[in-house]
Protein backbone atom coordinates (compact mmCIF):
# COMPACT_ATOMS: atom_id res chain seq x y z
CA UNK A 1 0.00 0.00 0.00
CA UNK A 2 1.31 3.44 -0.92
CA UNK A 3 1.43 6.24 1.63
CA UNK A 4 1.71 9.91 0.79
CA UNK A 5 2.78 12.93 2.82
CA UNK A 6 1.41 16.28 1.64
CA UNK A 7 4.01 19.05 1.66
CA UNK A 8 2.81 22.61 2.19
CA UNK A 9 2.20 23.43 -1.47
CA UNK A 10 0.07 20.32 -1.97
CA UNK A 11 -1.81 20.68 1.31
CA UNK A 12 -2.70 24.26 0.41
CA UNK A 13 -3.88 23.20 -3.04
CA UNK A 14 -5.98 20.38 -1.57
CA UNK A 15 -8.08 22.89 0.38
CA UNK A 16 -9.92 23.66 -2.84
CA UNK A 17 -12.20 20.68 -3.39
CA UNK A 18 -12.13 21.41 -7.15
CA UNK A 19 -8.34 21.05 -7.36
CA UNK A 20 -6.49 18.18 -8.98
CA UNK A 21 -4.73 17.51 -5.68
CA UNK A 22 -8.02 17.16 -3.80
CA UNK A 23 -9.35 14.82 -6.50
CA UNK A 24 -6.22 12.68 -6.40
CA UNK A 25 -6.23 12.51 -2.58
CA UNK A 26 -9.83 11.27 -2.66
CA UNK A 27 -8.97 8.73 -5.36
CA UNK A 28 -5.85 7.52 -3.52
CA UNK A 29 -7.79 7.02 -0.30
CA UNK A 30 -10.52 5.17 -2.19
CA UNK A 31 -7.83 2.83 -3.55
CA UNK A 32 -6.58 2.13 -0.01
CA UNK A 33 -3.57 4.44 0.12
CA UNK A 34 -2.75 6.36 3.28
CA UNK A 35 -2.56 10.13 2.90
CA UNK A 36 -1.43 12.55 5.53
CA UNK A 37 0.74 15.44 6.56
CA UNK A 38 2.64 16.49 9.68
CA UNK A 39 2.58 19.36 12.15
CA UNK A 40 5.60 21.21 10.71
CA UNK A 41 3.77 21.41 7.37
CA UNK A 42 0.64 22.63 9.15
CA UNK A 43 2.69 25.34 10.86
CA UNK A 44 4.15 26.46 7.55
CA UNK A 45 0.69 26.49 5.97
CA UNK A 46 -0.70 28.51 8.90
CA UNK A 47 1.64 31.36 8.02
CA UNK A 48 0.25 31.41 4.51
CA UNK A 49 -3.37 31.15 5.60
CA UNK A 50 -2.96 34.12 7.90
CA UNK A 51 -1.88 36.23 4.93
CA UNK A 52 -4.82 35.42 2.65
CA UNK A 53 -7.86 37.57 1.99
CA UNK A 54 -10.04 34.49 2.62
CA UNK A 55 -8.41 33.66 5.94
CA UNK A 56 -11.50 32.37 7.79
CA UNK A 57 -12.77 30.34 4.82
CA UNK A 58 -9.34 28.79 4.33
CA UNK A 59 -9.07 27.81 8.01
CA UNK A 60 -12.52 26.20 7.77
CA UNK A 61 -11.51 24.33 4.62
CA UNK A 62 -8.36 23.10 6.39
CA UNK A 63 -10.35 21.81 9.38
CA UNK A 64 -12.72 19.94 7.05
CA UNK A 65 -9.89 18.49 4.94
CA UNK A 66 -7.89 17.33 7.97
CA UNK A 67 -10.78 15.02 8.89
CA UNK A 68 -10.01 13.08 5.70
CA UNK A 69 -6.27 12.57 6.19
CA UNK A 70 -3.79 11.56 8.86
CA UNK A 71 -1.46 13.81 10.80
CA UNK A 72 1.75 11.91 11.43
CA UNK A 73 3.70 12.88 14.56
CA UNK A 74 7.40 13.59 14.70
CA UNK A 75 8.78 11.00 17.13
CA UNK A 76 12.27 10.62 18.62
CA UNK A 77 13.47 8.30 15.83
CA UNK A 78 12.42 10.92 13.29
CA UNK A 79 14.18 13.62 15.33
CA UNK A 80 17.41 11.65 15.21
CA UNK A 81 17.07 11.08 11.46
CA UNK A 82 16.40 14.82 11.09
CA UNK A 83 19.75 15.56 12.75
CA UNK A 84 21.56 13.06 10.54
CA UNK A 85 19.97 14.41 7.36
CA UNK A 86 20.68 18.00 8.34
CA UNK A 87 24.37 17.23 8.93
CA UNK A 88 24.64 15.19 5.73
CA UNK A 89 23.12 18.02 3.66
CA UNK A 90 25.30 20.61 5.37
CA UNK A 91 28.43 18.57 4.61
CA UNK A 92 27.66 18.70 0.88
CA UNK A 93 26.80 22.40 0.99
CA UNK A 94 23.03 22.03 0.67
CA UNK A 95 20.73 24.02 2.91
CA UNK A 96 17.05 23.13 3.12
CA UNK A 97 14.46 24.73 5.34
CA UNK A 98 13.99 23.06 8.70
CA UNK A 99 10.44 22.11 7.70
CA UNK A 100 11.71 20.41 4.53
CA UNK A 101 14.29 18.43 6.50
CA UNK A 102 11.56 17.36 8.98
CA UNK A 103 9.31 16.30 6.10
CA UNK A 104 12.19 14.38 4.54
CA UNK A 105 13.10 12.67 7.81
CA UNK A 106 9.51 11.61 8.47
CA UNK A 107 9.09 10.44 4.90
CA UNK A 108 12.28 8.38 4.98
CA UNK A 109 11.46 6.81 8.34
CA UNK A 110 7.87 5.91 7.43
CA UNK A 111 8.54 5.19 3.74
CA UNK A 112 6.16 7.92 2.59
CA UNK A 113 6.11 9.53 -0.84
CA UNK A 114 6.28 13.31 -0.50
CA UNK A 115 3.73 15.18 -2.60
CA UNK A 116 5.50 18.42 -3.45
CA UNK A 117 6.57 20.88 -6.11
CA UNK A 118 9.78 21.60 -4.17
CA UNK A 119 12.88 20.53 -6.08
CA UNK A 120 15.07 20.88 -2.98
CA UNK A 121 14.03 17.37 -1.93
CA UNK A 122 16.12 15.99 -4.83
CA UNK A 123 19.19 16.54 -2.61
CA UNK A 124 18.07 13.65 -0.41
CA UNK A 125 18.91 10.31 -1.96
CA UNK A 126 16.24 7.65 -1.83
CA UNK A 127 13.43 10.07 -1.00
CA UNK A 128 10.39 9.46 -3.18
CA UNK A 129 8.51 12.52 -4.43
CA UNK A 130 5.59 13.17 -6.76
CA UNK A 131 4.00 16.35 -8.03
CA UNK A 132 0.22 16.07 -8.22
CA UNK A 133 -0.22 19.70 -9.28
CA UNK A 134 0.54 18.69 -12.86
CA UNK A 135 -1.89 16.58 -14.82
Amino acid sequence: MTAYLLDTNHLGAALDDNSIVYERVVAARREGSRVGTCYPVLCELAVGLEQTARRDQNWKALRVFLKQIRIWPIDLRTVRLYGELYQELRSIGRVLSQVDVMVAALSCRMRLTVLTTDGDFEAIGGLRTENWLVR
